[in-house]
């Protein structure tokens, strides 16, 4: 049953690369983007799209694992202090 699951994942992965390829490829007039202090490269419209959607999801899954990390911290100084009270008695 693993085996079938990870063929699936490694299917899923490689269709969503084929179509994220395909549209890099539609999408190839080259162009530069200003950023505040530096000019970037030369890159396609779909290289570039391809890239802040890659930055967009790195900082979206940095943003809720830090609030995940905040929600079991807190979880665990809240069992902590059950245990502490449930000792005491």
């Amino acid at each position: 049953m693993r085996a079938i699951w990870l063929f699936i994942k490694f299917i899923v992965v490689a269709a969503i690369a084929a179509v994220g390829a395909s549209f890099a490829m539609k999408n190839g007039e080259l162009i530069s983007v200003d950023f505040v202090l530096i000019d970037g490269p030369n890159l396609s419209i779909g290289m570039w799209l391809l890239l802040f959607l890659a930055i967009g999801v790195c900082l979206g899954i940095l943003a809720s694992s830090a609030l995940l990390w905040s929600y079991r911290r807190k979880i665990s100084l809240r069992d902590k202090k059950e245990r502490l009270k449930h000792d005491s008695l």
